[in-house]
């Protein structure tokens, strides 16, 4: 059996648009795919090789929030869904507004699941997390059914043998969004 699970794209918004005092860029990694082959990825899932660049620009202090398009993963193949917090992210920063020095609060050093609903990833620190692209510059590690953090706690396979997903190409369009922080 073959499943391939794709975040099918990544978009991102500046709330409210357009907003030049508060710019994201995604400089790569626009799509991810994880592509299910190995008996001990369907045990413990991907963790590994699939990341997004992110650059962000603000005169405000900021949130990152993502979320899905939609309620579930939907297959190819009529009927079949998947639940959202199969995928999950940490973020790592690579520019010098960091957790370690007081400008972010970040939310994914452990994997966060994928919601339907806004999840909130970065925010200020006690410091403000006002930038430029140098200073605002992350790394989003994409994982599939790891288990970890707030993801779903069961693995892919037995998410197969008790008949919650099956195997297809499922895809899903994740969004990220950049806000002034109250």
């Amino acid at each position: 059996m073959l499943l391939f699970l794709g975040a099918g794209s990544l978009k991102s918004q500046d709330i409210p648009p357009p907003n030049p005092g508060l710019v994201i860029n995604i400089t790569d990694g626009w799509v991810i795919d994880f592509i299910f082959d190995e008996f001990n990825e369907y045990q413990n899932g991907i963790n590994a090789g699939q990341s997004t660049f992110i650059r962000i620009g603000a005169i405000y202090d900021w949130k990152l929030q993502f979320n899905a398009d939609q309620l579930t993963f939907i297959g190819s193949l009529p009927g079949n869904t998947m639940a959202l917090n199969n995928l999950g992210v940490t973020i790592s920063s690579v520019g010098t507004n960091t957790e370690f020095n007081g400008h972010i609060t970040n939310n994914a050093t452990v994997a966060v699941g994928l919601e339907s609903g806004f999840v909130t990833l970065l925010t200020p620190g006690s410091l403000t997390n006002k930038g430029y692209h140098y200073e605002n510059r992350y790394t989003l590690n994409w994982q599939m059914g790891t288990m970890q953090g707030t993801m779903n706690n069961k693995s892919m396979l037995d998410q197969m043998i008790d008949g919650d997903i099956e195997a297809d190409d499922y895809t899903v369009t994740v969004i990220l969004t950049l806000s002034v922080y109250p």
